[in-house]
């Protein structure tokens, strides 16, 4: 499916009153389409990069594991430092 197609179906779901997509098109006008990998870059010069297992870009559920992999991430880390 190509971008256009897939800005022309959200408009049409705008119009009809109806919400489809991502948690991340909500409001915060990030489109989770696309995104292939995530870096995570950390203060000692280490980088862990995260790719979709089964496809050449992440699904709904494969964002929402990373960003529960990241929320757990970041609350290691403010712990860690008190």
């Amino acid at each position: 499916m190509e971008i256009s197609e897939r800005s022309e179906m959200a408009e049409e779901a705008k119009r009809s009153g109806e919400w489809q997509g991502s948690p991340l098109q909500m409001g915060s006008g990030l489109d989770p389409y696309g995104i292939e990998e995530i870096v995570i870059e950390f203060d000692t010069g280490d980088k862990e990069v995260l790719v979709p297992r089964l496809r050449d870009e992440f699904g709904s559920y494969e964002l929402m594991q990373a960003a529960t992999y990241l929320d757990s991430l970041s609350h290691q880390l403010r712990t860690h430092r008190k």
